[in-house]
């Protein structure tokens, strides 16, 4: 019997560095009542081509009625023409030909952008003379201005617990079932901060929860999250305003706990508001929940690159 695969991307585009590099969760379920292996592919967009991608681990085991998660990297080549590419995930059975299982996600979007290229290094005695005329013209300016240097502004560091915007938050089901949050006080042997959590008891694969944090400032911030584990609980991805930032995170173990700060990624962000969902992306334990929790979220300001 042919395993019917579903393949669900957890955002609807990559998000691309000034590198153009970027990466995407695919997550494969099995609907069936059987172990089946999986191998997952990448199919690319036109005027793309399939060596921009890597997959890791693209073949897997799937328990019946489970689900994998997928790490997709892309790294599109210098050159590339500027505009928007997309692509597409698939996976199909490792005993049968891709055309009998084949299934796939719906279409990923990426925007190239131009890169510069790299500036011409001056003649050597025009650099020298350069360097002399700085040299000389930055002691001029010191002399005459040397006094002591105000000492640097520390850092700006954003603090929110998380249960504090259940009010607010926004529950999306793509699959029509029963999510919803809550603000969960301490239990199962465990205390979380300010004695709550942000509890989002997702049922589905794909299913989310969106909250929104404001920033005081235009900067690349440093997002971390305080995240709770436990027998029921799925495994997630955040997004940052539809963009997916960091890694998979495993939410199963044996018992309720909970995590130290977690580094989820660097992102430069405006000032002003922004969105942050969690996206349940599948599950290590053969429950019917897809649950989460958050305690506590930080955005630490991070000094510009030449600091």
């Amino acid at each position: 019997m042919t395993t019917e695969w579903t393949v669900v991307a957890a955002a609807e585009q990559f998000t691309l560095d000034a590198r153009n590099a970027g990466e995407l969760t695919f997550t494969v379920s099995n609907p069936g009542l059987a172990p089946d292996t999986v191998v997952f592919d990448v199919a690319p967009g036109e005027g793309s081509q399939r060596a921009w991608f890597t997959v890791t681990e693209p073949q897997r085991v799937v328990p019946p009625q489970g689900s994998v998660s997928f790490l997709v990297r892309l790294a599109v080549p210098p050159g590339t023409p500027p505009r928007r590419y997309d692509m597409t995930g698939f996976a199909y059975s490792a005993n049968t030909a891709p055309e009998e299982s084949s299934r796939s996600s719906g279409r990923v979007t990426y925007e190239v952008r131009a890169v510069a290229p790299p500036k011409r290094t001056p003649w050597p005695w025009i650099a020298a003379a350069a360097a002399l005329v700085l040299l000389v013209s930055a002691t001029v300016v010191f002399l005459v201005t040397r006094g002591e240097d105000p000492p640097p502004a520390p850092p700006q560091v954003v603090t929110i617990e998380a249960e504090t915007l259940v009010p607010t938050a926004q529950v999306v089901s793509p699959s029509n079932s029963a999510a919803s949050v809550l603000a969960q006080g301490n239990c199962c042997q465990v205390a979380w901060s300010q004695d709550a959590q942000l509890f989002f008891l997702g049922r589905a694969i794909n299913d989310r929860v969106t909250v929104r944090v404001a920033l005081p400032a235009e900067a690349t911030w440093q997002f971390s999250a305080v995240l709770t584990t436990a027998p029921d609980y799925a495994n997630t991805v955040f997004l940052i305003d539809g963009r997916q930032v960091g890694d998979p995170f495993i939410g199963f173990t044996p018992k309720v706990q909970i995590t130290d700060w977690l580094d989820v990624a660097r992102v430069h962000l405006t000032a002003g508001p922004h969105d942050i969902t969690l996206v349940a992306i599948g599950k290590t334990q053969s429950t019917t929940s897809y649950f989460a929790g958050i305690d506590t979220l930080r955005f630490t300001e991070l000094p510009p690159p030449n600091l």
